[in-house]
């Protein structure tokens, strides 16, 4: 490890000690415009918090086109359960595994750390041939991608934009897909089962769940369409009605569990159990990689008057809906093998005597298949009888192979390691695309060194090739400052 990559580490173990969960960025942009203070740079904010700090060329090259280094500021928050962490003051405390570091019982917040630490690194090497250069770190990307849609039209004066957002050292992503979530409401019809109907409580769960753009090809169960089978399965005319419902817990999570309340005659428990196993055993042929699902039938004390439940007719109309609702993916990409090109997330649902509410997700590469799959959606709603409303959306970044940055790029990699780099796309949300919706002429590529399992507590970073995409993207700015 030469001098260039200690002080790279020593930024990365910086920006640690700094607490920067979402919303709580006020720390690392302090720290980050003391920086730039002491270096003679100009930071500034805007109104959502993004901080943009300008650095000068090197001297000889203040003709070249200006380039812009794009990360956020934030990071996830999670920790082990024996943790007794608090990410609002404590420091993350780096533990070095040969190769690899991690963090101690939490998230390492190498998303997006790995991204502040090359652009300090880069700014830093004030002879390194080089362009004018604009730091862009955007806050709050973790929970929606509010910062980036902060930003106003004029503020970046680059048109040549890197994104250090990547995982993969060796890869670069020219394009990713985009999100429109749906939500679907409904007043249940609401009919009062008998007294003396026994409640019975139905759970499917330990299911393996997952990202719903990353993992939603890997052929993972989906909770809340697996309880909907089993109640289609189990129910008779006037029998089973739902008094509740339940299943998922984010937008952008394959559900894991689902739980369905019924109220139903004591007499039909017994039958209502061995439904349910035979329902077990077909799910776990059919999805082989959930190892752990289960499904159980519990009775629950019976109330002494009527139950509060929905009318025999609405108990079949939800799940109908639920059965009826797109999930999975919809179409591969006729550009990359084996990526997702539209794809849709039955993500979670709340039904009870009193209201109807479930939010799916849909994903696409590119604008008109989002807004088909979306359509999808609304035209199940509207057989429901339910209304609908959009409530999240971000643009696709839709991938350009002809780019000459991204030719450039392949070029240079080529040079530095004398290894043919591999060009995808990412079927998942980058701020690449809101910002490429605001700056519609600016040239985009995104990359990063290898790390593994963001946003939990076995998140790690690979020292070597950290370090090898310092050298990589000096020698990059050089031939842009060159070209």
């Amino acid at each position: 490890m030469d001098e260039n990559d200690r002080r790279l580490m020593a930024l990365f173990e910086a920006i640690s000690r700094i607490p920067r969960g979402s919303k709580n960025e006020e720390g690392i942009t302090r720290w980050f415009e003391a920086w730039a203070s002491g270096r003679g740079f100009r930071a500034r904010r805007d109104a959502s918090g993004n901080l943009l700090i300008a650095v000068p060329p090197a001297p000889g090259w203040e003709r070249a086109p200006g380039v812009i280094l794009q990360g956020h500021l934030d990071m996830v928050c999670e920790k082990t359960p024996a943790s007794t962490h608090d990410f609002t003051r404590d420091p993350i405390r780096l533990i070095r595994e040969g190769d690899w570091v991690r963090a101690d019982g939490t998230t390492l917040g190498a998303d997006n750390g790995v991204a502040l630490a090359l652009a300090a690194a880069v700014a830093e090497r004030t002879h390194t041939p080089r362009p004018p250069l604009e730091l862009l770190f955007t806050v709050d990307e973790e929970t929606g991608l509010t910062g980036v849609k902060g930003l106003q039209a004029g503020w970046l004066a680059g048109r040549t934009l890197i994104n250090l957002d990547s995982e993969s050292e060796g890869v670069f992503t020219v394009g990713c897909a985009g999100g429109r979530d749906v939500t679907i409401r409904r007043a249940p019809v609401r009919a009062a089962a008998p007294a003396g109907e026994a409640i019975v409580r139905l759970t499917v769960g330990g299911l393996c769940g997952g990202h719903s753009g990353i993992d939603i090809h890997r052929h993972r169960a989906n909770a809340l369409k697996l309880l909907a089978r089993t109640l289609a399965g189990m129910r008779s005319p006037g029998e089973g009605r739902l008094m509740a419902l339940s299943g998922g817990t984010r937008r952008n999570a394959i559900p894991r569990d689902a739980v369905a309340r019924l109220a139903c005659p004591a007499a039909g428990i017994e039958t209502l159990r061995r439904q349910a196993q035979a329902a077990e055993a077909l799910f776990r042929a059919e999805f082989p990689a959930e190892t752990t699902l289960f499904l159980s039938i519990e009775e629950e004390p019976s109330a002494a008057g009527p139950l509060d439940a929905l009318s025999a007719g609405e108990s079949a109309a939800v799940i109908h809906l639920l059965l009826a609702l797109p999930h999975g993916v919809a179409q591969l990409s006729p550009d990359f093998e084996g990526l997702v090109h539209t794809s849709g997330n039955l993500a979670m649902a709340a039904v009870s005597a009193e209201s109807l509410r479930i939010v799916t997700s849909q994903r696409s590469l590119t604008r008109s298949a989002l807004d088909a799959a979306s359509e999808s959606v609304r035209a199940v709603a509207a057989l429901a009888g339910a209304r609908w409303e959009t409530e999240s959306e971000y643009p696709p970044w839709t991938p350009d192979l002809s780019s000459p940055l991204l030719d450039r790029c392949r070029r240079v990699y080529r040079e530095c390691t004398r290894t043919e780099p591999r060009v995808s796309a990412l079927h998942a949300g980058l701020e690449c695309a809101i910002i490429g919706s605001i700056y519609p002429d600016m040239e985009m590529i995104s990359f990063g060194p290898t790390t593994e399992n963001a946003h939990s507590p076995s998140e790690r970073l690979h020292v070597p090739s950290f370090c090898r995409l310092q050298g990589f993207l000096v020698a990059l700015l050089a031939s842009l400052a060159a070209a």
